[in-house]
Formats: C-alpha cells, structure tokens, sequence
C-alpha cells in the first residue's frame, strides 16, 4: 500500500512541478509581457508567491517519497537499478536549481518590487525564466526515464 500511495504522490508532484513550469514559463510569460509596467511587476509577485507554494510541497512530497520508495523497495541506494538514480540525481538538480531561484532571484526580484526598481525585476525575472526553462528540460527528461527507463537500460 506504502508504494502505490507513494507513487501516485510522487506522480502528482511531478506534474504540478514540471506542468506548472512549463505554464508559467512559457505560456504565462509570453501573455504577461503585454501588461503594463508597474501592474506586470505586482502580478508577477501574485503569480510567483502562489506558484512558489506549490513547487515546496511538490518538492517536499517528491524528495520524502522519492527517498521513500528507494528505501522500501531496494533497501538502500546500491541495490537501486541505474535509471532509478540517474531519475533521482535530476530530481536533486532540479531541486537545487529552484533552490536558487527561489532563494536568489525571487528575493531580489521581491526587493526590487519595494525599491519600485522596474530593470532590477526584469533582470530577476529574466533569471527566473532562464532556470525555469532549465528545469523544463530537466524535468523532460525525469519523465522520459521514468517512463521508459528500464526499457532504455537494455540498450546500453
């Protein structure tokens, strides 16, 4: 019961991560560029705030089932099959490239909101779109192993 729970979880965070990401980043960010300045940069706070909050239980939830599912199936990491670990080394980067936009960018992005510093939140919105495509990518690429990664190991 422990797995099937856990893999449904990890399942639905993943979709909200890497879904919203993808919204966000490239559906939302094209539609925000038309409003105007200083009512984008108050939306953008809205939009993140709420959105930040869904990518730390997303994290929280892939991170404690992730480490969950290794421990209840395989005991530990060395009897982890590889397209398992190379699944949870790309879990753990995306995990720390949010770190950092969440940590760096978003902070300066929020001060400048205060400063009413309009290139300073460009220029930390443009970094959060970067890392943001970023862990599209990566996030593109968690799904593919998880999807056919026991099938693509006996190719190798």
């Amino acid at each position: 019961m422990f797995n099937a729970l856990a893999i449904i979880l990890h399942l639905v965070a993943i979709n909200i991560w890497v879904g919203g990401m993808f919204f966000m980043v490239i559906v939302l960010g094209k539609v925000m560029a038309s409003v105007h300045e200083p009512e984008q940069q108050a939306l953008w706070n809205k939009i993140l705030a709420r959105f930040f909050f869904w990518v730390w239980l997303a994290v929280i939830t892939l991170l404690s089932t992730g480490i969950g599912m290794i421990a209840y199936r395989y005991g530990s990491v060395e009897g982890t099959p590889a397209y398992i670990l190379i699944m949870a080394g790309l879990g753990l980067l995306m995990a720390l490239i949010f770190f950092v936009i969440f940590f760096v960018f978003y902070q300066h992005f929020k001060q400048a909101i205060q400063r009413d510093d309009i290139p300073a939140t460009h220029h930390a919105l443009r970094m959060i779109r970067r890392l943001g495509i970023a862990n599209i990518i990566i996030g593109l690429c968690v799904v593919a192993v998880i999807g056919g990664g026991r099938y693509l190991v006996t190719f190798f």
